[in-house]
């Protein structure tokens, strides 16, 4: 139970930070969908959004695909810091290729230069994406780390009789 009301109150914030206080796609979104154990807070937390401020557009599927794609390699890194720091930019990556596809399947002429343009138009948000997952991915995972570390350090010690 306190995990999940830690889950909600994360994905609050979430919500809170993807109301224009960040640059465009720079957001912890994609981190808190690596690491979360509960998918449903995470889907609703992105469809809250679209649902109340973002609003729904052709090929959003696509947009949900890819964020699909950071729980289900989260989940696959869950228990290996190694598997996560290369997982979380592979998770971006995947993203940014689910839901460009998607734009280009709506939006786009239906060529090889029109797929071209898309993805390259795309780039400047991809950067913003990959920088918000490493910084608040990472950012995660070095504050577990040192907590991980005091806790360590500061356990009582048990006396060897």
């Amino acid at each position: 139970m306190k995990k999940i009301v830690k889950q909600t109150l994360m994905s609050i914030a979430v919500f809170i930070s993807r109301l224009g206080m960040l640059p465009a796609n720079f957001s912890p979104l994609g981190a808190l969908g690596f690491f979360s154990s509960n998918p449903m807070i995470f889907v609703l937390s992105f469809l809250a959004f679209d649902w109340l401020v973002g609003g729904f557009y052709q090929g959003v599927q696509f947009n949900y695909l890819g964020f699909l794609g950071y729980w289900l390699i989260g989940r696959l890194a869950a228990q290996n810091m190694k598997l996560q720091l290369v997982g979380l930019p592979l998770a971006s990556l995947l993203f940014f290729l689910m839901s460009n596809f998607g734009v280009w399947l709506y939006w786009y002429p239906h060529t090889l230069n029109g797929l071209a343009a898309c993805y390259l138009l795309a780039v400047p948000f991809y950067r913003n994406t990959l920088i918000g997952d490493l910084v608040f991915g990472y950012g995660y995972l070095l504050v577990k780390a040192i907590i991980k570390k005091y806790m360590t350090l500061h356990q009582p010690h048990s006396a060897v009789l």
